[in-house]
């Protein structure tokens, strides 16, 4: 999509005046499964040429997603690492505890890059810095057989795959808003250094507006109706045009700390196009306080410049694991979603306020379906109407046919490493 969605601005401030969404609407049922007998049971299929895939990979520790890219290129966002909590707050590792996440996240992927042109991973790109998302460093986190930093998340995955490029908001000075500190990032950086300087790995930036950042490597010329737009990143938002951005966020220098945009609202964000098809994914960006700002603080309103600048998507990763402080109302009416993945991490994921707005025909109109990684048993007893979504429990993957004019969901057993088909929804014409 091309659209220059900031020619919306005055639809925008209209939706940021509509009432919170209907708490009765319940999500419209999915389309029609395939003819998907002889796949239910079976070992999802492996990716073809033309395809793309996106995994979202449910290690209930954290968010991982792997993309196989039409050409057989690949990228991994982010990377379920070891989080600082533990049960019962966040929820049991998946399959089982017998390896950390990132090892999980690590053979997950190797089990898919047979059927595409690497031999590793193209693309890994952290959306922000924390541990559920790059993997905490903890007083027990293991060495590295080489390196002299710790295993957890993207270093943990690294041990078992090479990665050609990591990609995050903040290299190489990791400074802004303000030095970024913690022995999590120290030790990410110490990995980042070694893995230039003995195995090549090459860092980067994630500059918004670009579209040549995160590109098809080996056969670009085959799909031209591919894209990987930078949406969002650090306050910086697609200006709409060309590889344009503008900022968001005022001079942040002598700022008060209580008033510096939080991590989360930092996440990078970006979108995918094939074809018809556009899916949108943004780390855990939030709408937190949204409600309570004063006009002198709009500048923290990150989400709906954001899918303004997205404009509508087929499909969506939702944004802080569909937690209370995000997806709000504004956002999902202009992206207006299909299909929403919510990779939940935590009891309360999603929240019964973000579930709400997520299945009312108030927020938006037509039929949607969500799928949820992992809902706990308290999360069945206080997100209402959770038990109604299309999928609560395993793998959701979305497959989009060559030429990105429809796509399908498989969602996949979470309890071994089979990767057997669970269920699957579709097929969807993308819009």
């Amino acid at each position: 999509m091309q659209t220059n969605w900031y020619g919306l601005a005055l639809s925008a401030a209209l939706i940021l005046s509509v009432a919170p969404a209907d708490a009765q609407t319940a999500p419209t049922p999915p389309l029609g499964k395939a003819p998907a007998a002889l796949e239910l049971g079976k070992p999802l299929s492996p990716w073809q040429t033309g395809m793309l895939d996106i995994h979202h990979i449910n290690t209930g520790r954290g968010e991982a997603s792997f993309l196989i890219l039409p050409d057989g290129t690949n990228m991994l966002v982010d990377a379920s690492g070891k989080t600082v909590e533990t049960p019962p707050f966040s929820l049991p590792t998946r399959p089982d505890a017998s390896r950390p996440p990132g090892e999980w996240v690590a053979r997950y992927i190797a089990r898919l890059l047979p059927a595409t042109k690497a031999r590793g991973i193209d693309y890994a790109l952290i959306s922000h810095f924390h541990g559920d998302h790059m993997g905490a460093i903890v007083a027990d986190s293991p060495r590295a057989r080489a390196g002299g930093y710790r295993l957890s998340g993207i270093t943990e995955i690294a041990e078992h795959l090479p990665i050609l490029t990591v990609i995050d908001r903040a290299w190489p000075d990791y400074n802004y808003p303000e030095p970024v500190k913690g022995r999590t990032v120290a030790n990410y950086r110490r990995f980042l250094a070694w893995q230039a300087q003995n195995r090549g790995l090459r860092a980067e930036r994630f500059v918004p507006g670009r579209n040549d950042q995160l590109t098809l490597r080996h056969a670009p010329k085959d799909y031209p109706q591919f894209e990987i737009r930078n949406l969002y990143a650090n306050g910086t938002v697609w200006s709409g045009t060309g590889s344009g951005s503008r900022a968001l966020f005022p001079s942040l220098q002598g700022m008060s700390p209580k008033d510096m945009p939080n991590e989360n609202k930092l996440s990078i964000a970006f979108r995918v196009t094939y074809g018809r098809f556009d899916y949108f994914t943004g780390g855990d960006l939030s709408a937190l306080e949204d409600e309570t700002l004063s006009p002198e603080q709009g500048w923290k309103h990150v989400e709906t410049p954001v899918a303004l600048a997205s404009g509508p998507v087929d499909a969506m990763k939702a944004n802080h694991h569909g937690s209370w402080d995000a997806n709000s109302a504004p956002f999902l009416r202009l992206l207006r979603p299909r299909v929403i993945v919510i990779p939940s991490r935590a009891e309360g994921h999603p929240s019964v306020n973000t579930f709400k707005r997520m299945t009312s025909q108030a927020t938006w109109p037509g039929p949607r379906d969500i799928f949820i990684t992992n809902v706990s048993p308290a999360t069945f007893t206080t997100t209402y109407g959770v038990e109604k979504a299309a999928s609560t429990q395993g793998h959701v993957v979305i497959r989009v046919a060559p030429g990105g004019a429809s796509y399908r969901v498989f969602v996949l057993d979470d309890t071994d490493e089979a990767q057997r088909v669970k269920a699957v929804f579709g097929p969807y014409a993308s819009q």
